[in-house]
């Protein structure tokens, strides 16, 4: 595949502008529920915010596994082998809804989690409430995670954009509706904005499949081959349990960063804390966007035989990212306190959440590193040994280092486990920009003819088959 006309720049914000747009419209959709849910009180937003990123653990691990639907569709894309994607597409669906199974009867243990925590009554069982409700959305959510990575590899990226507005735009409606009681309807509480939300991503799938599913769409990538297929699905999970892994360790250890190291603290530190993530977000998701729109380019031109492209695009992303994340945190530091106030009038959530502020401007800037990197990385279908490396360094200095902060080094105050939190950030950052450089993802050969040979440029490749235990170099 050669170089497209347009410059780098534009050619990777062609692709990663629809994608961040998506992202901006959760960010958006995450503002909208906790300003609602905060007109109801300081604990409604804090009970959403530990209950959500709790109950995006162990989703995470599915979701994070079909990422690589991007990068397996990417490199097919890349080689011409338009029926291969639809087939990545499939194993990507059919993965989704045998591991949704396995979540729901978390459900049914949502008040013995939160108790563990230790937190108020009234705010465990606003967090059981809300976990138990949105956990039924895990079908959902799953095979919306595969069509839109399916999309963003066969280049179509406006299509999860489309579905995530018109889903975040019926979920902000929905709440306002039925969490504050508009329309007619009576205030449903906490239970009204997880409601809502599943109701969104409903949506959002609809869309998705009405997209994706269009003729040209069908016909040209294979869409309707939604059979079964050993091969394929052994490549997804091959390259995507390290992957789902990477995310279920990053999201868990935060959970019980928010939920347990921060609850130590108290009702206010947590307050401030969700408050605190809001903002964050608008740093953090955007970025995921962009991570995205990496890893289908770095697939895209290893399927053509162009590594150094794909480390060009990568480190242009990287700067884009870098960017953005300064202005965020300018703003973080200089509106620290009227930010506060968007969402609470309590003046020790005010000065706690301004402290956290100043963490979160620091911390973004390394998380920009480890989000793109990391995508570039999964891109080349090289997730085992950041996936290890991550999950020691969360573990070790984030949760129990934040712990250890806040049990035994009360002259820290509130600022202690953020302290340790940013450490992480750094470590981590660090390590994926020197991995991606050291350039041992070019060894990696995800997709291989039957007979050994390079793919076929020419749309006609015979079944891929994995190479990932003999020519990952795990050092």
């Amino acid at each position: 595949m050669a170089d497209a006309p347009r410059s780098p720049l534009a050619e990777l914000l062609a692709l990663a502008l629809p994608t961040v747009a998506q992202m901006a419209s959760y960010t958006a959709m995450q503002f909208i529920d906790t300003w609602i849910l905060s007109r109801l009180g300081d604990a409604p937003p804090t009970a959403a915010s530990n209950s959500g990123m709790l109950a995006f653990a162990p989703l995470s691990l599915g979701m994070g596994t079909l990422v690589i639907v991007n990068a397996l569709v990417s490199q097919s894309f890349g080689g011409r082998d338009f029926k291969q994607c639809g087939r990545f597409l499939w194993q990507g669906i059919w993965f989704g809804l045998v591991f949704s199974l396995f979540l729901q009867p978390l459900a049914l243990v949502a008040d013995p989690i939160f108790k563990i925590f230790h937190h108020p009554a009234p705010l465990a069982a606003m967090e059981a409430t809300y976990f138990r409700i949105v956990m039924l959305a895990a079908t959902v959510k799953l095979i919306s995670t595969s069509i839109g990575q399916f999309s963003l590899g066969i280049d179509r990226p406006n299509n999860p954009l489309v579905a995530a507005i018109i889903g975040v735009s019926i979920n902000a409606f929905a709440a306002w509706c039925i969490v504050l009681g508009h329309c007619g309807f009576h205030s449903w509480g906490i239970a009204g904005a997880a409601w809502a939300q599943n109701l969104g991503c409903a949506c959002e799938m609809i869309v998705l499949i009405i997209l994706v599913f269009q003729k040209q769409i069908r016909i040209r990538f294979n869409a309707l081959d939604l059979r079964p297929r050993f091969s394929e699905f052994i490549t997804l999970i091959k390259v995507g349990v390290p992957s789902g892994l990477q995310w279920f360790s990053d999201v868990l250890a935060w959970s019980i960063f928010c939920n347990g190291v921060i609850g130590l603290i108290g009702p206010a530190a947590m307050a401030a804390n969700a408050f605190m993530f809001r903002y964050l977000v608008l740093s953090f998701l955007p970025t995921v966007g962009l991570s995205a729109a990496v890893t289908a380019l770095v697939g895209r031109y290893i399927g053509s035989r162009q590594p150094d492209v794909a480390a060009r695009r990568a480190h242009l992303a990287f700067v884009v990212a870098l960017a953005y994340v300064l202005i965020c945190g300018i703003a973080f530091i200089a509106f620290r306190a009227p930010l506060m106030r968007f969402f609470t009038f309590d003046p020790a959530v005010i000065r706690i959440g301004s402290i956290y502020l100043i963490f979160a401007a620091i911390y973004e800037l390394s998380d920009a590193m480890y989000i793109i990197y990391t995508g570039a990385l999964r891109g080349a279908g090289d997730t085992f040994v950041p996936t290890v490396v991550m999950a020691c360094l969360c573990w070790s200095i984030s949760v129990f280092g934040g712990y250890a902060m806040a049990r035994w080094a009360p002259g820290a105050g509130v600022a202690g486990p953020w302290i340790m939190g940013c450490i992480y950030g750094w470590m981590l950052g660090l390590y994926m920009l020197l991995r991606f450089t050291g350039g041992k993802w070019r060894r990696i050969h995800l997709l291989k003819t039957e007979n050994g040979g390079e793919p076929v440029q020419n749309g006609n490749a015979p079944a891929l088959i994995l190479q990932f235990p003999l020519n990952q170099d795990r050092s």
